[in-house]
């Protein structure tokens, strides 16, 4: 879905600019969360490296 929808204004840009726009916002948008929850997930597997590496995730 994602590919057709990136498709359908590609090329015709001229003929429906806000179509064009809002898809190339939603492509940057993706990223910039994709980037948020890469930074979160790697935050959180250092916490819990750093916890188990004290000897604490024993139990």
């Amino acid at each position: 879905m994602s590919a057709a929808r990136n498709e359908l204004p590609a090329g015709r840009a001229d003929r429906f600019p806000a179509a064009a726009a809002a898809v190339a916002a939603t492509e940057a948008d993706r990223t910039s969360r994709d980037q948020a929850w890469e930074f979160g997930l790697e935050r959180i597997l250092d916490g819990l490296a750093a916890y188990t590496s004290r000897g604490q995730g024993t139990g």
